[in-house]
């Protein structure tokens, strides 16, 4: 019976979740190492009170100030624990991984109500047991949402994020405990608290699915819009016999479809990225390409003097690694070099904000430039930050303009290879020719007498007969 009341409830709510597909036999095993990761936090909280008390510090305090401190640090180490071994970038994954470390926590606080300091009856061990676990569940689920943002979304504030979550749930727990130690409205109240908590979550994880759901509507329209664009632009890239019009295409087609204000395009040249094509609507530039203005500015070095890789700048770092890039703000980020792009800003009174930095990498891994997008602008245009899920779209069309590259760059081969067989096949032609001259009886012939005009001088002509008679 007494472990029936201590732990039916929170398993109950475990139930539950499983009927509702909120996780699967599949992920199973992270739920129940999140149940035994909150069982261990709810050890240390108990251990940490039997030292404070020792030392005098008032029970409400502990339950007030460390016991949510603990049991939320423990769930957040749970969560991201699995969210960095599975990879998942769900919210509600790491709502229910957070809500398992919850679920272990008032498990284990449970059994100790019971076992070591047992309620007067039985009513109020249930709605305890009740009240706690929709607490713990509530902000360990929280936290779990925030560990998952905080892990996926790369984001300037994603630390804020952190925090945020973090101070939600500890709050949470916090004036829980509170109620239950001043005894403020009984057993009803927490109870009332908890459902009220869990209500809200509730609702910001239906808001959560809700944008899912938009943005997966929002991703489908945009792939059909690629693939609109793909088939003509793939067309007309393998087509394209100018190389210069051929680049230009390449960052014109992917700045109308990412609504960038600027784009770029490097080719990788003698461990260099040499700037190739230059495109900025707001400045009114076009450099590079089939323009007759040139790009005067000094390529960028892929390696340092001593050999080593540059992964300061974040076009090199694209091209030495394969790996897309996505910055929300130049301005703000400590991760690469923009000293130059902002030298370039204060020359042009510009201001060069969100990156999208996506290789263009051929069949065999080789990387035969970068194309970089500048300013994603949205309807007014504002600047934003390139959309996250436009990453695996561009890379698509980046594939495809690498073989429009790669098939140019071939058949430039081609035709230099054709054009240097012909050459060696005129001079032996020619060899051929000169030859069968040089061996006639008539080129013999000539060459006898110009070696008897060399030894004896020109042959003098002979006189008429009756000039001979006349003299």
């Amino acid at each position: 019976m007494t472990i029936l009341v201590s732990a039916g409830f929170p398993l109950l709510v475990l139930l539950v979740m499983f009927i509702f597909g909120m996780y699967t036999s599949r992920n199973f095993g992270w739920v129940l190492l999140c149940l035994l990761w909150g069982v261990i936090g709810f050890s240390a909280s108990f251990l940490l009170n039997s030292q404070l008390a020792r030392i005098g510090v008032v029970s409400l305090a502990i339950a007030v100030i460390f016991y949510p401190l603990i049991q939320q640090t423990f769930a957040t180490l749970g969560t991201f624990f699995v969210v960095h071994r599975v990879k998942f970038d769900n919210l509600i994954d790491g709502a229910v991984y957070g809500s398992a470390t919850g679920l272990g926590y008032s498990i284990a606080e449970n059994l100790e109500r019971l076992f070591i300091s047992p309620e007067s009856n039985l009513e109020t061990i249930l709605l305890r047991s009740f009240a706690s676990t929709l607490v713990y569940v509530t902000a360990s689920g929280i936290v779990g949402v925030a560990v998952t943002q905080f892990y996926f979304r790369h984001r300037a504030n994603r630390i804020t994020i952190l925090l945020s979550g973090l101070g939600a749930g500890i709050g949470y727990i916090a004036v829980f405990n509170y109620l239950v130690g001043r005894q403020i409205g009984g057993d009803f109240l927490p109870a009332a608290y908890g459902i009220g908590g869990l209500t809200f979550t509730g609702l910001y994880v239906t808001g959560q699915l809700r944008k899912i759901i938009i943005q997966m509507g929002i991703e489908k329209k945009r792939a059909n819009s690629l693939l609109n664009i793909v088939i003509p632009i793939g067309v007309q890239l393998s087509t394209e016999k100018d190389f210069g019009s051929l680049l230009e295409n390449i960052v014109g087609e992917a700045k109308s479809f990412c609504k960038a204000d600027a784009g770029t395009l490097y080719l990788v040249r003698e461990k260099q990225l040499e700037f190739a094509v230059m495109h900025n609507d707001t400045l009114r530039l076009a450099m590079g390409g089939t323009s007759p203005v040139n790009i005067t500015l000094p390529g960028l070095h892929l390696y340092d003097e001593n050999g080593n890789p540059n992964h300061d700048n974040v076009a090199t770092y694209s091209a030495l690694t394969g790996e897309t890039v996505n910055i929300e703000d130049a301005y703000e980020t400590k991760d690469y070099d923009f000293s130059g792009t902002r030298a370039f800003d204060r020359t042009n009174s510009y201001q060069s904000i969100s990156f999208l930095t996506i290789p263009l990498k051929g069949n065999e891994g080789k990387i035969l430039g970068v194309l970089q997008l500048i300013n994603a602008l949205n309807s007014k245009r504002e600047i934003i930050p390139f959309d996250k899920n436009l990453e695996q779209l561009m890379e698509s069309y980046s594939s495809l303009a690498t073989a429009a590259l790669e098939g140019y760059i071939q058949e430039q081969s081609l035709r230099n290879e054709i054009q240097e067989l012909r050459i060696q096949i005129d001079q032996v032609k020619r060899g051929k020719q000169v030859d069968e001259i040089t061996n006639s009886d008539y080129f013999k012939n000539l060459q006898e007498k110009a070696k008897v005009f060399r030894n004896t001088g020109p042959v003098p002509k002979e006189k008429p007969d009756d000039q001979s008679d006349a003299s």
